[in-house]
């Protein structure tokens, strides 16, 4: 029997946000490790193991639902989506550097921004790739 079938554009941009998502999990985890022990940061438990994997995993199936709208319906999805991406990465970052600093210590506000570029990063660059060399995926 076979078994095999041509993905859609729809099921590749969700198994690249998800390939993608995971990649971003295991990076994330590696950062919080190395970042937690050089600075010993421990005062905010709201960046556990937790919080991270299922965090990044379903952010980045969004994206990858999102990329699938961009490049079915518009024209030159790819380059808006990368701009939108990368908008809205420096976005969480403005608003996490300039977030009083009295609430939150800066070791942790580089903790976070520094997942947030993983993730931005990964989201902006991966996905594209994945959806268009999707033997990689399936």
């Amino acid at each position: 029997m076979d078994y095999s079938y041509q993905q859609t554009d729809l099921s590749r941009s969700i198994l690249a946000g998800l390939f993608t998502g995971i990649i971003a999990t295991v990076s994330n985890l590696i950062f919080i490790f190395i970042y937690v022990r050089i600075t010993a940061v421990y005062t905010f438990n709201l960046m556990d193991g937790f919080t991270t994997i299922f965090g990044t995993v379903i952010l980045l199936i969004v994206c990858g639902l999102f990329f699938y709208f961009f490049v079915h319906y518009l024209k030159r999805g790819i380059n808006i989506y990368r701009v939108l991406v990368f908008l809205t990465t420096a976005l969480i970052l403005y608003v996490g550097w300039r977030f009083h600093p009295g609430y939150i210590p800066s070791d942790f506000r580089v903790l976070f921004m520094g997942t947030q570029l993983i993730i931005g990063g990964l989201a902006a660059f991966l996905i594209p790739y994945l959806f268009k060399h999707d033997s990689i995926i399936s």
